[in-house]
């Protein structure tokens, strides 16, 4: 029987040693380091199609409960039946909310397992010292996330790119997980990249580095890569990965800023900080060739007949 299936597999043109390599390719591993739930949503189609495309592993490690979010949630003290946006009341609220709403998004992206580190979420500011020097337990979060990295073996982390214009949290968040990754001995470290999304309609996104943190250098100013949500596929071409992107957001209900960011954003760009070997580029390359594959197939359906009724 075995001989026959060789020959059957000869006769169709398949090389049998490539069809073995891909039936036990290990499935690809991926950390995903953030300040606030929400902060996902950046790279939400990419950790779909890890988990659900890839069949891979994607966990969560969230630095914080995100109830500075506060200011935001007016829609959502009728959803919840809590005034949220009463300072007190949304910070004693906010840090259960949040968590639940992540866990079903992650429901949606096929997240694996969540590391809540609960650092305090003092409020919005664009100066990354703050949560480093202030609000966040540094020592601690650094040696839970070297636990982390050290247990799971990842091949990827992702984190946002530490721009001058995001939320010092998305920084600090960067650095943390830039300079855990940087620690590891050299074997044994992931690759990690910073994430942002753009329209295509945009200017070209370009990032050297964060001043006064040369960890954040990347190799080059433009993204290496890209996963496209425009990527269309279904009966017609009628679906894009938009579809999946917003299904993550709208479960993030105590967040109304974040939810206007709806349809927004065509690409999921990615940099390759200078960290990293420059021997894995290709690895990372052939990574990012899978993702994006729509792996759907193309369905057609007969056309109905019309039904004539007599009168």
């Amino acid at each position: 029987m075995k001989k026959l299936i060789l020959l059957l597999l000869t006769i169709i043109g398949l090389d049998v040693n490539t069809i073995s390599a891909q039936t036990t390719a290990p499935a690809p591993r991926a950390l995903v380091v953030i300040a606030h739930p929400d902060d996902e949503s950046t790279f939400s189609v990419t950790l779909y199609k890890i988990a659900k495309e890839q069949y891979g592993i994607v966990d969560m490690f969230v630095i914080t409960n995100g109830e500075a979010g506060y200011k935001y949630s007016t829609l959502a003290e009728d959803y919840y039946g809590v005034k949220l946006t009463e300072e007190p009341v949304g910070r004693a609220n906010l840090p259960r909310i949040r968590k639940k709403e992540l866990t079903n998004a992650g429901k949606i992206l096929g997240v694996n397992k969540y590391y809540f580190e609960d650092q305090l979420d003092a409020h919005f500011t664009l100066d990354e010292k703050e949560p480093l020097d202030t609000s966040w337990n540094v020592p601690t979060v650094k040696k839970r996330l070297n636990q982390v990295l050290t247990a799971n073996h990842y091949d990827y982390v992702f984190t946002l790119l530490p721009t001058d214009d995001t939320h010092g949290g998305h920084k600090a968040a960067a650095i943390l997980a830039i300079d855990a990754v940087k620690e590891l001995p050299a074997q044994n470290r992931p690759v990690i990249l910073g994430a942002g999304t753009a329209n295509k309609t945009d200017a070209v996104s370009r990032f050297s580095y964060y001043k006064g943190y040369p960890e954040t250098q990347t190799i080059t100013d433009t993204a290496l890569f890209k996963i496209d949500r425009t990527a269309s596929f279904s009966y017609k071409n009628r679906l894009n990965y938009k579809v999946i992107a917003n299904w993550e957001i709208a479960e993030h209900k105590s967040q109304g800023f974040t939810q206007m960011s709806m349809s927004d954003g065509d690409w999921e760009q990615f940099w390759y900080f200078s960290v990293n070997d420059k021997s894995n580029i290709q690895k990372t390359t052939d990574f990012f060739n899978k993702l994006s594959i729509t792996p759907y197939p193309a369905k057609s359906y007969p056309e109905a007949k019309p039904v004539y009724t007599k009168f």
